[in-house]
């Protein structure tokens, strides 16, 4: 019985994350995402209170993608300037790689676009400050980066990389892109870099 609820429960993720890729949350009904899912509209609300609900539960899937991908490269082998590079990088890639999804595949984690996901946001900016203070303690303890107060250094770094990141990102042109996050990356870790 779990397997059909859970399969059920993911073949309307499936139908509704479809749509809103190419209709977007404000243009997509919980009528069309029944449709979609060949199911009724009360199978849907079996699953989900709300349309929004199925926003939140989208939107936490893209984020829990990204930031494994980020966790992966945190935990992964290299100096801590090579890690928070290739955190940065993963976080760029995956966000850049959801433009390539449809036109509105980027509402999801953009909550001035789908203010339903603001909360999914907030959590996700938690994480990210978590996994940022993490390796910026782990730095400073092995002498490598000068970090006294890791988690206000996580907190600038964030606003720092604000511009490869929604909403910012997706206003701006993307050519050249990965080569500012470059220099940028050069100038902080050239900044972090214990003297």
């Amino acid at each position: 019985m779990k397997d059909s609820v859970a399969c059920r429960r993911r073949h309307i993720l499936g139908a509704a994350e479809r749509l809103l890729r190419h209709y977007g949350p404000g243009k997509t009904t919980v009528a069309d995402i029944a449709k979609a899912a060949d199911v009724g509209v009360g199978t849907i609300y079996l699953e989900f209170p709300s349309k929004d609900a199925i926003l939140i539960a989208l939107s936490e899937e893209r984020y829990a993608t990204i930031l494994g991908a980020m966790t992966s490269a945190a935990e992964g082998h290299g100096s801590h300037a090579a890690r928070l590079a290739r955190i940065l990088e993963e976080r760029l890639e995956a966000f850049l790689g959801l433009m390539e999804d449809g036109a509105h595949a980027v509402d999801l984690v953009h909550c001035g676009a789908c203010p339903a996901i603001h909360g999914v946001w907030v959590s996700f900016e938690e994480r990210q400050q978590e996994l940022f203070e993490g390796l910026l303690r782990g730095a400073s303890s092995a002498g490598v980066f000068a970090c006294d107060d890791p988690a206000r250094t996580a907190g600038a770094l964030l606003q720092a990389f604000a511009a490869f990141a929604p909403p910012v990102l997706y206003t701006r042109a993307t050519e050249g892109i990965r080569d500012e996050l470059g220099a940028l990356l050069e100038l902080v870790i050239l900044g972090l870099a214990r003297r």
